[in-house]
C-alpha cells in the first residue's frame, strides 16, 4: 500500500546486469577439480581439502546463492561455467575435445 507522496523504489534482480569473469574462473577451477579429483587443494590458501570436496562445497554455495536470492554475486553465472566444465570433461573422457 502506497500512500500519496511515496514511491516504491523496487529494482528486480533478475533485471540487474553481470559484469565480470566469474563463471568462466568457475569453469576452469571445476573442470581442473572434474579431471583430477583425488588431488589436494588449498581453501585459502592455508586448509589442505580434496578437490572434490572442494567441488562440492563451491557448487553447493552457488546454489544457496540462488535460493537465497543474493544480489551481489551471480550463482546462476557460477552454475553455468559449472555446466560448461561439466560438459568440457565429458568430451574429454569421451576423446572427442
Amino acid at each position: 500500500m502506497l500512500l500519496q507522496g511515496q514511491q516504491l523504489w523496487y529494482r528486480d534482480p533478475s533485471k540487474t546486469p553481470g559484469l565480470g569473469a566469474s563463471g568462466a574462473v568457475n569453469a576452469i577451477m571445476l573442470l581442473n577439480i572434474f579431471l583430477f579429483p583425488k588431488a589436494t587443494l588449498y581453501f585459502d590458501f592455508i586448509i589442505p581439502v580434496p578437490a572434490f570436496l572442494l567441488g562440492i562445497f563451491l557448487i553447493g554455495k552457488d546454489v544457496l546463492r540462488i535460493l537465497e536470492g543474493d544480489s551481489h554475486i551471480s550463482g546462476s553465472a557460477h552454475l553455468g561455467g559449472a555446466a560448461v566444465a561439466a560438459i568440457a570433461w565429458a568430451r574429454i573422457r569421451k576423446g572427442r575435445f
